[in-house]
């Protein structure tokens, strides 16, 4: 195996890694690859052609891909697009590398200098054979680290078998103790440890509440979590700070294990969020929290209760944190403005060590957001997405993980000893039943209309309400099917990345509009569809009460649009906001509810709050009928509101398996149902 020095960078390109000042950073290996052409012919232009034929040989890709990986030398090598003292641009030609070249190989301990002016690189060059020396003799105790090896899991095993629903398990340090969480009901559940030697599980916490996060001290005599405090008390007056706030607890773990405790504050939420906690040293932690809208890696002092900014990157959105004690490295991972996905690797002190783009499987839908966790023993994190695993190694390529899985897996965790993990296995089981529209008649005894052992989300009644339309993954993926009586039929065929986000019926009845992530179509009731909208990046298809309008909300440079789609595909923009729901109810007016919850109506481009829905706390999803809208409050309310009159009515508290209204018809009001959650956390070896 051999290593290259360039520019004082050490190249090694057996494990596409480049160090220089005690920093390495882990690059593509066709990133690599193209560096590697470049040096093997220093000094003189290697065409567009040649590098593209070596380095992709019979893949097919665009000149952009070369560019992207010039960029990228350009930036891990110190130099840049417009001195170009290392890699130099020869237009329409190709490109040459103008730094001499050191080639170190560590079996034989020999040298190789290569370079074009002798006189000019005399100096530096001795400096290099020195150092490339040097390396041959630490070479195999700094390089000491394997590959990562193939993971192959051959055994499953339930850990955890009650009643009710059990998740999120991690390891202590010491590997002898499982830590979980048990969901009683809404907003209460309790923390639990389970001995892996004896089998003995311990209550860790006294009082029920909703927790997150789990994370050990280093020393392991802590358990740190987010602990959700709007679970005390639940105000009528929609606070949306309060809701989605968690505040920063810990417990003494051997204390604990003895005797159930209340967690102590290490720090309130005020004005910020926390995620993602992840326990540094024995007084410091690092979280994902909001800071100017901007989600930011911050460390916290449990000493002196300072907070200081580890890292931020106006140009990613942040979403989820991890950290490896072995590695000594922290994980970020967020969207860049593209759309991509980039995995940011820090050191504890808030170096970037490496940063990548996410190189997903083409089978792959890029735009789920992933939650992985760090191997101890290889340069890789692991996750689970619908019934796979997925390894995500340093350099940002994902490589799927062959296993018989059944169900659902996700919230991965390696044991610190072993090559066991565990993750939260389970199925979810929803159906789409009604109840009268009459508002003395509506009861907590619901009608099914539509029965298996998936979720069944999305439904809408055609307009002429002989038939119902309706989302389930009964088949292994979120389809669109319809019923119109005792069978059901699939309408869709949606593969791969692409993945079905809501449905809307032609008023006709005659036909669906469905939309997906990369799509926009419009289906007949044989399965027959035709594309309508393919060039944008669907974000949400919702009600319009105009036969000739659909409403879709679409992403276009970083921002999101709500728009109008007439039948001869002309799109207007309505206004520029993210939404969680909202209904077309003629030209140039709608009423939409905001990521808050709040509610809003449009007309004419002006924008005016309903203030009087906005005095409550609403779930997500609405429905306009004949004037009205119906929807659910967060403590699972029907009420009704009265759009030209302002009034709004409470109608009838339901039960908690009621998860959201999905529409309303001339005789009665179709809910989301929740049957059954199973999950249990699984140990696979």
């Amino acid at each position: 195996m051999r290593q290259i020095i360039i520019n004082e960078r050490i190249i090694d390109t057996a494990r596409n890694q480049i160090s220089y000042k005690n920093q390495q950073l882990i690059l593509p290996p066709k990133v690599i690859a193209v560096l590697y052409c470049l040096a093997k012919r220093q000094g003189q232009v290697v065409s567009h052609d040649d590098m593209i034929d070596e380095v992709w040989k019979s893949v097919v890709v665009s000149p952009n891909s070369l560019q992207r990986a010039i960029a990228e030398l350009r930036k891990a090598l110190g130099d840049d697009g417009k001195s170009q003292s290392v890699i130099k641009t020869h237009s329409k030609q190709g490109y040459s590398l103008e730094v001499p070249v050191l080639w170190c190989d560590r079996q034989t301990q020999s040298t190789d200098v290569v370079h074009r002016d002798t006189k000019k690189a005399a100096k530096p060059a001795l400096l290099l054979v020195f150092a490339c020396i040097m390396i041959s003799f630490i070479g195999v105790f700094y390089f000491a680290k394997p590959q990562s090896e193939a993971l192959e899991f051959t055994q499953l095993t339930s850990l955890t078998a009650s009643d009710v629903q059990e998740g999120a398990g991690i390891f202590s340090p010491d590997g002898k103790y499982l830590v979980f969480y048990r969901h009683l009901a809404h907003c209460e559940s309790e923390l639990w440890a389970k001995d892996l030697a004896s089998e003995q599980a311990s209550k860790l916490t006294q009082s029920g509440a909703k927790f997150t996060g789990f994370t050990f001290s280093p020393d392991g005599k802590k358990l740190g979590f987010l602990q959700n405090r709007a679970c005390e008390q639940e105000s009528n007056e929609y606070d949306h700070a309060v809701k989605n706030c968690w505040d920063l607890v810990a417990i003494d773990f051997a204390e604990a294990l003895n005797n159930p405790q209340t967690p102590h504050v290490l720090k309130t939420c005020k004005s910020t969020k926390m995620y993602h906690p992840q326990w540094l040293t024995s007084d410091s932690i690092a979280t994902l929290e909001t800071q100017s809208n901007q989600l930011r890696v911050a460390i916290h002092n449990t000493s002196d209760h300072q907070v200081d900014t580890l890292f931020e990157d106006k140009n990613l959105h942040l979403y989820v944190l991890r950290y490896s004690p072995t590695h000594q490295l922290l994980a970020v991972i967020g969207f860049n403005k593209e759309g991509g996905q980039v995995l940011s690797l820090l050191t504890p002190s808030g170096e970037l060590a490496a940063q990548n783009i996410i190189d997903f499987p083409a089978s792959f839908d890029s735009s789920i957001r992933i939650y992985p966790n760090f191997d101890p023993d290889s340069q890789r994190l692991l996750y689970g997405s619908g019934k796979a695993l997925f390894e995500l190694n340093f350099d940002g390529k994902v490589k799927p993980i062959t296993l018989p899985l059944y169900q659902d897996i996700y919230s991965i965790n390696f044991h610190p000893h072993t090559n066991a993990i565990v993750g939260t296995y389970g199925t979810y089981d929803s159906d789409l039943v009604s109840v009268s529209i009459e508002l003395d008649k509506v009861s907590n005894v619901f009608v099914s209309q539509s029965r298996s052992t998936r979720r069944e989300w999305g439904g809408q009644f055609s307009p002429d309400e002989k038939y119902l339309a309706f989302i389930s993954s009964r088949n292994g993926s979120d389809q669109v099917w319809f019923s119109g009586g005792t069978q059901s039929k699939r309408i869709t065929q949606i593969k791969g990345p692409e993945r079905v986000l809501a449905l809307q019926w032609l008023q006709t009845s005659k036909g669906i509009i469905v939309a997906t992530n990369q799509a926009l179509y419009q289906y007949d009731l044989r399965g027959q569809r035709r594309v309508l909208v393919s060039d944008k990046d669907i974000e949400g298809l919702y009600r319009s009460r105009l036969p000739t309008h659909s409403l879709i909300a679409y992403r276009e440079r970083d921002e999101t649009h709500l728009a109008t789609l007439s039948l001869e595909g002309k799109l207007e923009i309505l206004l520029k906001t993210a939404v969680q729901d909202a209904v077309l109810l003629k030209p140039q007016s709608l009423i939409y509810q905001d990521l808050k919850g709040h509610f809003w109506r449009v007309e004419q481009g002006q924008v005016v709050a309903l203030s009087v829905l906005n005095q409550h706390a609403h779930k997500a999803q609405f429905i306009e009928r004949d004037g009205f809208l119906y929807g659910l409050s967060s403590a699972n309310w029907l009420w009704r509101y009265d759009i030209k009159h302002a009034h709004y009515q409470l109608i009838k508290k339901l039960d908690a398996n009621i998860l959201s209204i999905a529409d309303v018809g001339d005789s009665q009001l179709l809910f989301e149902k929740l049957i059954s959650q199973q999950k249990e956390i699984v140990m696979i070896e």
